[in-house]
């Protein structure tokens, strides 16, 4: 009995999915674990996918008797798409999905099996948790012979189907949920994982299951989700030391979890990365989402990691009628703020997380949410884009009608394909508007929230920014000045925040139908970037490494601009040595010129250390008794990470988008060290 298992992610333009397939790879272990075989099924044989271009080649060899395929917002056209090709390979393999895509409400669950042709059931529950209903159906399959049409004989638990004969929806009981997580045999340390170690790809680990909060926006906040189940440390452990014994430094940790840091267990892990991270220098970067209280313990957690671990404060309103609308608590501003005082004095930073258009949002409360982040120490907010996410409690009927959403449909981004002859295109459904939040709100916030990437993230250019906050300027003051500003940019950022604006009102549509035909229709144009992809990363990217001067030029005009409005004495060579600086050591596109490139840049301040004195006073204070030269070179060590990521994402937009999100900005800078005197005699 043949069994392809497949997580599959489109890898055409980037790759869209970057982690291990942990969901399907413990489908498989708990079912190999467990499935009696039965003489006429035969015994079971498994094989894991996660490239779409792999699975082709394996059904071309060998069709499956059963074919699984995850389903996740980002693709469910591609699993559809593989479970229409196998059928026509065979048409008695036994086609399935599962995943969290999958709506709450039965009738619209009924809608969306019956978009879905090709496959005949859905492991649908319990949510987020798919192994004991995979396994009853495989079981199913099994007892009956590996014969198709005899799975449909009975309902199966945790299984849903289209009935083959009658054309009725069946929906089976919910099963139990998996309290000891041990109970799923290690996809790492029983081998499972290794053909992934060398791919580039992020090992992805799940500690616990579940999550206590009940956010409407989010199908991790269902009820059947609430309760939190979770691995053995010793598990953990047997994982994560598994993975340093194989795996480059430079490869990033990503936790699957809703909420990690805010757990005692999770202390005990943390000590057990520290102790990885002296013995085998990894991990470097842990990508997770951290807990929406319980700041003392993460505080602990992230100082135990040595900095790897960015603390993400998803708060996503500080509006207290949206939060109501949504069901969201958040943590306290106050207690943020005192655990982004003990980060800085870490070194370390913080994110923070909001949602465009939700319930309740005004123009001016998301703005207010932006500045009271900011003033809190948060190096980077998302503004994320509301979907309306199968699963979620707000896409539901009752819900969309009580808030009024004004809707469109655009391209997933980066999820495309043509694996077998036939384009595949991802779409999904955004709120563009609500009764409080017009659409030329939300076109003014996006571009607001695009100058805050390209300045303001993570510290790209922290240091103007700094020097304007000893000025007495803030942060979100100076961005808000660049928009009005924009009309005076230079003429190649300029177009940077046009063509965005353009792309942004051209990428959405009144339906799915309208979206799908407009990406056919430029399908080559998406192919080769010109149109589509992630917008805000897209741009951002070409506004921070393609346009990198004009935009330096502009963010220079702006801070010289307000500093000159508000009256405030500075010293303009001040501010000039420090955007020599920046022009110095950040490195752009293409890399392949910059990273070898030797920038000598001769200054009458020391402005690293200002920076690494974090700005504690003046730069009239760091001011050096007779000028100096230095030489920018990129590091050997920051050379192989940015040459490693750029092998795996490529430098197209959409590419560095990928993979400066698990990169600091410190890493895509030259390094200063003083320059050598030339030797009398020697050659020029």
């Amino acid at each position: 009995m043949r069994i392809y298992l497949a997580d599959l992610g489109h890898n055409l333009l980037t790759k869209s999915s970057d982690v291990y397939p942990l969901g399907v790879a413990n489908l498989v272990t708990y079912a190999a674990a467990h499935l009696r075989s039965s003489p006429t099924a035969g015994k079971p044989e498994f094989a894991l996918f996660r490239e779409p271009q792999d699975l082709k080649a394996a059904i071309d060899r060998a069709a499956p008797d059963v074919l699984g395929l995850s389903n996740y917002a980002w693709n469910e056209e591609l699993s559809h798409h593989f479970a229409s090709y196998a059928k026509k390979k065979h048409p008695r393999t036994l086609t399935v999905m599962g995943g969290p895509n999958w709506p709450l409400v039965d009738a619209v669950q009924e809608t969306f099996l019956r978009s879905l042709p090709d496959v005949d059931c859905y492991v649908d529950g319990p949510t987020y948790e798919g192994e004991r209903a995979f396994l009853n159906l495989l079981q199913r399959f099994s007892d009956v012979g590996a014969r198709r049409e005899g799975v449909f004989e009975a309902p199966v638990a945790g299984v849903t189907w289209i009935d083959p004969k009658t054309g009725s929806f069946v929906k089976a009981a919910e099963i139990e949920r998996i309290q000891d997580l041990d109970e799923i045999p290690s996809p790492y340390t029983s081998g499972w994982m290794d053909p992934f170690l060398s791919t580039g790809y992020f090992p992805m680990m799940q500690i616990a299951r579940g999550c206590p909060f009940t956010c409407a926006f989010c199908n991790s906040g269902v009820k059947s989700n609430s309760r939190v189940f979770a691995h053995s440390v010793q598990n953990v452990k047997d994982d994560l030391l598994y993975l340093a014994e194989r795996i480059k430094p430079e490869i990033t940790l990503c936790f699957a979890d809703d909420n990690f840091g805010m757990y005692e267990r999770d202390e005990e892990i943390a000590d057990y990365i520290g102790w990885l991270q002296d013995t085998y220098n990894w991990p470097r970067y842990i990508r997770t989402t951290t807990g929406k209280n319980k700041g003392e313990r993460i505080i602990k957690v992230m100082r135990k990691v040595r900095g790897a671990l960015p603390m993400t404060a998803a708060v996503q309103s500080m509006n207290p009628v949206v939060l109501k609308n949504i069901k969201r608590d958040n943590i306290k501003l106050s207690t943020y703020m005192e655990i982004q005082a003990e980060l800085d004095s870490m070194g370390m930073q913080s994110y923070g997380e909001l949602i465009l258009c939700l319930p309740g949002e005004t123009r001016q409360s998301f703005m207010k949410a932006v500045n009271d982040l900011l003033d809190a120490g948060a190096k980077r907010i998302s503004a994320h884009q509301l979907m309306l996410l199968h699963g979620a409690e707000l896409a539901n009927p009752d819900q969309r009608e009580k808030f009024k959403f004004d809707t469109r449909f655009r391209v997933v981004a980066r999820n495309i394909g043509d694996f077998t002859g036939e384009p595949i295109i991802e779409v999904e459904e955004m709120v563009v508007a609500t009764p409080d939040f017009s659409f030329q709100d939300y076109l003014d916030t996006r571009v607001f929230h695009l100058l805050l990437t390209i300045f303001y993230y993570e510290g790209n250019y922290e240091e103007p920014f700094a020097y304007a906050q000893q000025h007495g300027v803030k942060a979100f003051d100076l961005v808000v000045r660049m928009q009005q500003l924009l009309a005076e940019a230079p003429p190649e950022f300029r177009r940077v925040i046009d063509d965005f604006l353009v792309e942004t009102k051209q990428e959405i549509f009144m339906s799915r139908q309208a979206c799908l035909d407009w990406a056919k229709a430029h399908y080559a144009e998406l192919v080769d970037g010109t149109l589509g992809g992630n917008l805000l990363s897209k741009y951002s990217m070409i506004g921070r490494f393609v346009a990198t001067q004009a935009g330096l030029d502009f963010l220079e005009l702006a801070t010289s601009r307000v500093l000159g409005e508000r009256g405030v004495r500075f010293d303009a060579k001040e501010l000039a040595t420090i955007f020599e600086y920046l022009r110095a050591v950040v490195l752009h596109v293409p890399f392949a010129e910059a990273l070898p490139q030797r920038v000598q840049w001769r200054t009458e301040h020391d402005v690293e250390t200002w920076i690494a004195e974090r700005y504690a006073k003046p730069l009239a204070g760091y001011r050096f008794d007779a000028p100096r030269t230095y030489v920018a070179e990129a590091a050997p060590d920051k050379r192989a990470l940015i040459e490693t990521k750029l092998a795996t994402f490529g430098e197209h937009p959409s590419g560095l988008g990928k993979f400066t999100r698990t990169m600091f900005a410190r890493d895509l800078r030259r390094s200063f060290a003083p320059a050598r005197p030339r030797l009398e005699g020697a050659k020029a």
